[in-house]
């Protein structure tokens, strides 16, 4: 591995995921809005969950599904675009690994933004795409199909995808690359995330938060999260009944 095309794969991977895509949608299609910090109102209780992230989930509470579905799908772009490139570019190395993930790391730390971005989960996955299409396809399942069983439901969702990935990616490639890549960006998703994960855990120790129908109402994904939690659990119940 070159030094030089190392540090020209984290520069450009950062830069990448730099760019605002958050920021430029509410520019263009919200009528003179602002993004606002994220401010969600927990059902039956005196508490808020509060996030001030730049990213995909702002622009859907605010704006709606439509433009927070154009949000993510932009920052997935960006980084799938410089991952692709490096992939291609240098097919004998591991560059485009480190294109992806300092790409996370840019849409969480943005240069172009005062370091204050999102929370890199849409940068991930379309950084998994370009390095193993079926991994995304795999581990987010299995991380929400894990989340039902667990207390922490929808934040598992959210963090337990990287590290299914990880597991995934070695079998895959035999190789420590790719799961140092994993990991890595497992972690800085949880750095990113600390002061919200801080809060739902308060938010539970105070009995505010007691299911899944509850962290899904929450984070105003009830429907689509109650039915791929219904999906999964029927799958699980006819899989145990077939073993």
């Amino acid at each position: 591995m070159r030094l030089w095309v190392a540090l020209l794969a984290a520069a450009s991977g950062y830069l990448a995921g730099s760019i605002p895509f958050a920021l430029v949608v509410v520019r263009l299609f919200g009528r003179g809005q602002s993004l606002r910090p994220i401010e969600l109102a927990v059902p039956d209780a005196d508490a808020f969950l509060r996030s001030e992230a730049v990213g995909a989930t702002a622009v859907r509470l605010q704006l709606g599904a439509r433009y927070g579905c154009l949000t993510s799908l932009l920052d997935m772009a960006k980084a799938a675009a410089v991952t692709l490139a490096f992939r291609l570019a240098f097919p004998e190395a591991t560059y485009h690994l480190i294109a992806a993930g300092c790409a996370v790391a840019g849409h969480v730390w943005p240069l172009f933004h005062r370091f204050r971005g999102g929370r890199g989960q849409s940068p991930a996955i379309g950084g998994l795409f370009v390095i193993d299409w079926p991994t995304p396809l795999i581990a987010y399942p299995a991380a929400l199909l894990l989340g039902l069983v667990t207390r922490s439901r929808t934040y598992v969702g959210r963090f337990a995808p990287m590290l299914v990935a990880a597991a995934w990616l070695y079998v895959r490639f035999a190789d420590l690359p790719h799961v140092f890549f994993a990991v890595g960006v497992f972690a800085v998703r949880v750095i990113a995330m600390r002061r919200e994960l801080r809060q739902f855990r308060e938010l539970r120790r105070n009995g505010h938060i007691r299911s899944f129908s509850d962290e899904a109402e929450l984070l105003q994904l009830r429907g689509t999260l109650t039915r791929a939690a219904f999906r999964l659990k029927a799958l699980a119940r006819f899989v145990t009944r077939r073993s």
